[in-house]
């Protein structure tokens, strides 16, 4: 990790704890013809959507018909047998065309999810092919990354939730914007987090880094350090308490806004143009889905102590955690 912006003085100096773990990535086929094959679906998926959208407006109208046939026949229909038969009629054409409706919506909202999936395979093997390549990658390659990667973090709506925990329905799940992860939250290889470490020279720092190893006992993990400075490791050994994992949802503000830090919190975020955590404070909300927190850091450099706003997306803002009590 290097610090590149002039605000922000003292840039640490880190060198890597001693690690027997390495991550091996192979494949016999390359990042880019992956990532050419995820582009082309893509493409085709989106081309299929707009197909898709006309059917789904189609198949709108013709419940929206369906409905307003059956309160303009039942207020003139006089004949009480005629009437019931012919609103039972009506009522099952209407019944279906919603079925179509839905059937519709769900099939659209599938190739979108495959949309997304895909997007996120073409990020992960990105960062694959980054990590691999370490010393070629560039401060805007890796910023260019990381936003890529903040917008395709998936929305948590309110009710799509299914997994195995007491988390479910309106209730945001563990890891959902700044909801913080169970209590018996075990890391996955793979998986980016805060990681709390000491350089050489004693500064300490909150870093990005992925999760490279899980120790048997669960209290430990090796990890990488997302951007490490040039001719120096990025390996480290880190007890479960000095690790932070990321929200791996962001929070509708719309339909879940209980998910989102309050104005004015304290957290932990990624200062722009970097890949450490600082303290900051919360000056807005996010008010749709793709926008970002606005957070100003605590900052020396600046005569207020405080940096100006920036803006920070949901899945690098995390709560904040002072390690040293």
């Amino acid at each position: 990790m290097t610090r590149t912006n002039t605000n922000i003085e003292n840039s640490p100096s880190r060198t890597s704890s001693s690690s027997s773990s390495a991550i091996a990535q192979s494949s016999s086929t390359e990042p880019k013809d992956i990532i050419n094959q995820n582009e082309l679906t893509i493409q085709k998926l989106l081309l299929e959507l707009q197909d898709d959208l006309q059917q789904t407006k189609d198949c709108y109208n013709a419940s929206r018909d369906s409905w307003l046939s059956i309160e303009q026949k039942s207020s003139t229909l006089s004949d009480e047998n005629t009437n019931s038969q012919l609103l039972k009629t009506n009522f099952t054409q209407a019944l279906t065309s919603v079925q179509n409706e839905i059937d519709m919506y769900k099939k659209t909202l599938s190739k979108i999810s495959q949309i997304r999936q895909l997007q996120i395979d073409i990020a992960n093997v990105t960062k694959n092919h980054t990590d691999i390549n370490r010393s070629h990658t560039t401060r805007r390659g890796l910023a260019d990354l990381l936003s890529h990667m903040a917008y395709i973090l998936k929305i948590w709506y309110g009710n799509e939730y299914t997994g195995n925990c007491s988390n479910k329905g309106d209730v945001p799940p563990p890891l959902c914007s700044a909801i913080p992860a169970a209590s018996n939250h075990v890391c996955n290889v793979g998986d980016l987090i805060a990681g709390f470490v000491e350089s050489d020279d004693g500064d300490e720092n909150w870093i990005l880094a992925e999760v490279a190893y899980v120790h048997p006992n669960k209290t430990k993990y090796d990890i990488v350090d997302i951007d490490p400075e040039p001719g120096k490791g990025h390996y480290y050994n880190i007890n479960k308490r000095h690790i932070i994992p990321l929200p791996q949802w962001r929070a509708c503000p719309l339909t879940c806004p209980q998910a989102l830090f309050s104005r004015r919190t304290v957290v932990l975020a990624l200062y722009p143009q970097t890949s450490c955590f600082y303290k900051g404070i919360v000056e807005s909300i996010p008010r749709i889905g793709k926008d970002s927190y606005s957070i100003i850091f605590e900052d020396s450099s600046y005569n207020s102590g405080y940096s100006p706003e920036f803006d920070v997306p949901q899945m690098f803002v995390i709560a904040y955690k002072d390690v040293k009590k």
